[in-house]
């Protein structure tokens, strides 16, 4: 892996793991916790893995907007795994996923889908290659280079630790 990739790969890592923190803290705020309750650095190393696969993945296969049938169906099926109702086709592609937990404070999370018609020239071992048609019909190339990859991983992360300390 080149120096300028191997900096990105710290960054992309550094900041995933920061919003994700960020994200879960601020919803958190939402909540009454006993002290000492809350999630920290040590909940958030522990999904760190599987959520940078997720990210690669996203990244990987990026779709342009109101096309993310895949997209959104990767993001579906991981909350509702997690135990969130899922509503699937809001608006076009989008989904709402919800998390029961009785009567308080409501917390709203949302995340971006769509990627753009850009060439990924990154050089990176997760770069995206896809082309796909858009809606005037050409063909070009696709690739997440607004962040939303990251907001998504971020956001699933988020919903896992809600779902997980959701008690708390």
């Amino acid at each position: 892996m080149s120096p300028a990739s191997k900096k990105i790969m710290d960054y992309v890592k550094k900041s995933g793991m920061l919003i994700a923190t960020l994200l879960f803290a601020s919803s958190a705020s939402a909540q009454t916790f006993r002290a000492g309750d809350g999630v920290g650095a040590a909940q958030v190393d522990a999904i760190y893995p599987d959520i940078e696969k997720l990210y690669f993945d996203l990244h990987r296969n990026p779709e342009l907007a109101f096309h993310e049938q895949r997209t959104a169906a990767t993001l579906a099926a991981r909350v509702k795994a997690l135990g969130y109702q899922v509503t699937t086709g809001v608006g076009g592609t989008g989904l709402v996923a919800i998390l029961k937990n009785g009567p308080g404070p409501v917390v709203m999370l949302r995340t971006e889908l769509d990627a753009l018609p850009i060439e990924e020239k990154t050089g990176l071992p997760f770069a995206s290659t896809v082309k796909t048609k858009n809606d005037a019909g050409e063909v070009v190339p696709v690739a997440h280079m607004c962040g939303h990859d990251l907001h998504m991983s971020a956001w699933v992360g988020t919903a896992e630790l809600m779902a997980k300390y959701r008690e708390r």
